[in-house]
């Protein structure tokens, strides 16, 4: 005896009817569709991504490239100037050179000639210099007496007895009598009163 009245594949496309599995295959051809625009524009951004990458690391090179550029610049700079400056002192430490040697030389000079002279003074003889040095003073302290109106009178001995004072706005004549006894600020007293 048959157990089913309808046979079994019209119960299956009874069954497949009363499902509607149209709608849940359309649904899923949409996911499908979805998740393969959706692994397209992923692969898309990736491909974006890496391509902006290599740029911002080409980007780096360059920058890297450009500094060190720079830094070499600047260090050449600074070496330019280093040189520059060392040969500013070179140059001021030649001059400084220069005028101390130019000093030293006309100081040799100076020092040869004083030697010179030291050696024509020690062949003089000192008492002859010392002589004329003492008739030269003699003179001059005469001159200068002479020039205030007093004259002295020699004793014979190589010294001076008296010294006579013409005082000329008075018209008067004193004579002053010199002791060897006393000081010479006597004497200057003495004149100085009479002039």
């Amino acid at each position: 005896m048959p157990l089913l009245d309808t046979p079994p594949a019209t119960l299956c496309h009874s069954v497949l009817e009363a499902f509607h599995i149209q709608s849940d295959i359309e649904r899923l051809a949409t996911i499908n569709e979805n998740a393969q625009t959706l692994q397209k524009l992923r692969k898309t951004e990736l491909d974006e991504t890496r391509a902006a990458l290599r740029s911002l690391s080409r980007s780096l090179d360059a920058a890297k490239s450009s500094v060190e550029a720079s830094l070499a610049v600047a260090a050449k700079r600074e070496h330019a100037k280093t040189i520059l400056d060392l040969d500013k002192q070179k140059f001021a430490l030649a001059k400084n050179v220069t005028e101390l040697e130019k000093s030293n030389h006309l100081m040799e000079a100076n020092l040869a000639k004083m030697k010179d002279e030291y050696e024509g003074l020690d062949l003089e003889s000192p008492m002859q210099s010392n002589t004329a040095l003492s008739e030269d003073e003699t003179i001059l302290r005469l001159k200068i007496y002479r020039s205030f109106g007093i004259e002295l009178k020699e004793d014979g001995a190589g010294g001076y007895s008296s010294a006579i004072i013409n005082k000329k706005d008075q018209g008067d004549v004193a004579m002053i009598k010199l002791d060897s006894r006393l000081k010479r600020s006597t004497y200057t007293d003495f004149f100085w009163d009479a002039i």
